[in-house]
């Protein structure tokens, strides 16, 4: 077993003394610090107490398993390795002490190699092999760059010690086998898949070096799209939208000055979850704020750790900061960016953080105001407790969030999940869908798409939202699982400006136009049953003769006037209730407190704060701030027939009570009429057809 190994192991079993021997060891093992990329990481909560140590270790373990190494060059490998990483630990004193000699603990290859160089000047001249020396520090320079260099991070350039140290020593026959072993300890300590995927493509960088070959930028294009890799995984199209966004000459001239003289760390891991655009502007706000005559190093790692966070003890991007961020960058236009045009925000603004004196090398974060720091660790503790739905309405109102009615923040996933799981009766809705052109209006995670595409394989399917969250997730989706349908960002209130007047054979709205009743100001109001009115217009409009409107949302129980009495059977669901009638924007609820963990209210209103009580804490926030009710069947069946007047029909129209709702309920609530009966729950659910006669046509 290699010597370090061993040293290793003695120090994990508590033997302290060992670190007197070893400066390597005592540099990682007595750290505060934890800089480890986050990428590979599952849990912040998980990662060990000497992340970088461990990781070290196993790069070792791999070196020390190989047979067809000679043991010279495995010693050399064995040093370089356990010098390559102390630049990201070391006792805080010793990282003072670093600092004041100037050593780039930032950029940890460059950092780590002038740690090495200083250590080895502890040595008398005749203590020392220069040539080996040489070796090892040039090997602890470019440390990981040919991983960085595939990723996009880096330019090719930087491994030019590599092509000089070769050239040099005239060590072009072995050194190979020796660069190709180094790298495959480095990557596969990391992630053996990782190693499986490039490690090709690392074969042909060190032949590239090997060969003396000092020219092999990556294009700009290739550079970013590298650096999108993450991103185009889960379904970013990157050529179309590179191919839009870099028509601006200017922009691309800018991005090309910047990326041919800059060499970046942590890029990926940091800004992988933002979208190709706010990716853009992020740089450009750097270019604002660093010089680009003098910079050269950027790493993204203070913004890295701080846009992580765990969520349910599974790391995740912190969506209240992401959100935030997000906000800041719609308020600059990519132009606006370009000729350096900002505007200054109160609550967050891109950050620089010099690594030296000049300025060359530079860390990127975001900082928050205080009052923003503190809302958003008040939402962060609040996530453990009821004060979860609190916290996020703060949130909203403080920093103005939902400029888009449907974004969800943390709970956005399991919300589109759970839109996805009505998938019984999406496929009714399939059923009866007709015609060559179907619009889904509200498309959230996309499933009534592909129920529609297996049903009508022939149709043009086309999904539309009003959300650019949701739009950008589905067109992600559909390269990704290479799926037929479109689809498009339009209002539901203007259909005529996105289509043709009598266009569309089939317009379906699934469990969405209780949303816009509730999301949409309509005549300065939200909760205006206008609204309904409008887009039901608005469809009748582009609707094709023989087409059809389907419905399928929330309905209202008559008659309106009946009273239901809740029991609740768990105490704290008397809160959850008044909590409820305090913060629900809907309408106003009356109710009577009969006993202790008993109400009295209306039908309706009963109905409608058990949609609410049914989803839970969780999706609290946004339940109180919409109605799922807004018509009784005979107001609807009249709002459509003023819609259609003689020129449609109503082809079916019946109500239902959604299934598990009561078997959800029941651990929780007793419901009873006024004498105390036990009944079942009203009707939830509406599902109508509307048919547009042929022969009607629009006319203005």
């Amino acid at each position: 077993m290699l010597e370090s190994l061993l040293s290793i192991q003695k120090v994990k079993k508590g033997d302290k003394e060992e670190l007197r021997n070893h400066r390597w060891l005592q540099y990682l093992y007595i750290t505060k610090e934890k800089n480890v990329n986050l990428e590979q990481v599952h849990s912040l909560s998980e990662i060990d107490s000497h992340p970088v140590l461990s990781y070290i270790e196993r790069a070792l373990v791999i070196l020390d398993n190989s047979t067809i190494v000679h043991t010279r060059e495995k010693q050399i490998l064995e040093e370089v390795l356990v010098w390559s990483d102390v630049a990201k630990c070391g006792s805080p004193s010793k990282r003072r002490e670093w600092s004041r000699l100037g050593f780039q603990l930032g950029i940890h290859n460059i950092g780590s190699a002038q740690i090495y160089a200083e250590e080895k000047m502890k040595l008398s001249i005749q203590e020392r092999d220069l040539e080996k020396e040489e070796l090892i520090f040039t090997l602890i320079y470019t440390h990981g760059l040919i991983g960085q260099f595939i990723r996009g991070e880096v330019r090719y350039c930087q491994l030019e010690p590599l092509i000089v140290y070769i050239y040099k020593y005239n060590k072009v026959n072995s050194t190979e086998f020796f660069n190709l072993l180094l790298n495959q300890c480095i990557i596969e300590a990391v992630s053996p898949q990782i190693w499986s995927d490039v490690h090709q493509e690392v074969k042909d960088v060190i032949r590239s070096i090997i060969g003396g070959i000092r020219e092999k930028e990556l294009s700009l294009k290739e550079r970013i799209k590298r650096l999108r890799n993450s991103a185009i995984k889960r379904g970013e199209n990157f050529d179309q939208v590179y191919d839009q966004l870099f028509s601006s000459l200017k922009l691309k001239e800018l991005f090309q000055i910047f990326f041919n003289k800059t060499d970046m760390w942590y890029v990926e891991s940091a800004l992988h979850d933002f979208a190709f655009e706010e990716f853009l502007k992020i740089f450009l706000l750097i270019y604002q704020k660093a010089n680009p005559l003098t910079i050269k190093q950027i790493s993204f790692e203070p913004f890295m750790k701080n846009i992580y966070y765990d969520y349910k003890g599974k790391k995740t991007v912190n969506l209240y900061k992401k959100r935030i961020i997000e906000a800041y960058l719609k308020e600059h236009t990519l132009e606006e960016l370009i000729v350096g045009r900002q505007s200054i925000n109160a609550h967050v603004e891109l950050t620089i953080i010099p690594l030296n004196t000049v300025n060359e090398n530079i860390c990127v974060t975001f900082t928050y105001s205080k009052a923003g720091e503190k809302l958003i660790e008040f939402c962060q503790e609040a996530e453990k407790s009821p004060l979860y739905e609190r916290a996020i309405i703060l949130l909203y109102d403080f920093f103005g969030f939902r400029k888009d009615g449907f974004d969800r923040l943390q709970n956005e996933t399991k919300y589109l999940t759970d839109m996805n799981n009505a998938e019984n009766h999406k496929k009714l809705i399939a059923d009866y869908a007709v015609g060559n052109i179907m619009l889904d209006i509200g498309s959230g995670g996309g499933v009534m798409l592909d129920i529609l595409s297996e049903k009508h394989p022939h149709a043009e399917i086309i999904g539309m939202d009003i959300s650019i969250n949701v739009i950008e997730a589905l067109e992600k989706r559909k390269r990704r699982e290479k799926k037929s349908w479109l689809v498009k960002q339009a209002d539901a209130l203007q259909l005529k400006e996105s289509f043709e007047l009598n266009s569309i054979d089939t317009i379906i709205y699934s469990s969405i136009l209780h949303e816009m009743y509730s999301y949409i100001p309509y005549n300065g109001k939200k909760f205006n049953r206008e609204v309904i009115i409008h887009s039901l217009k608005s469809a009748f409009d582009v609707l094709k003769p023989g087409g059809r409107i389907i419905i399928r949302d929330g309905i209202m129980t008559e008659p309106k006037e009946e009273l239901r009495q809740i029991e609740f059977k768990k105490s704290d669901g008397i809160e959850f209730f008044k909590r409820y009638v305090k913060d629900f924007k809907g309408r106003n609820i009356i109710y009577k407190q009969l006993e202790e963990n008993t109400v009295q209210l209306l039908v309706n209103d009963a109905m409608e704060f058990l949609y609410t009580y049914t989803w839970g804490e969780e999706a609290y926030p946004h339940e109180v701030q919409e109605q799922f009710g807004y018509f009784t069947p005979s107001e609807y069946k009249e709002a459509i027939q003023n819609v259609i007047g003689n020129n449609g029909e109503i082809l079916m129209f019946r109500h239902y009570l959604q299934e598990g709702y009561e078997e959800h309920l029941l651990p929780d609530v007793k419901v009873t009429d006024i004498e105390q009966k036990l009944v079942s729950l009203p009707d939830s659910t509406c599902f109508i057809v509307i048919e547009k006669r042929n022969g009607s046509h629009y006319k203005k």
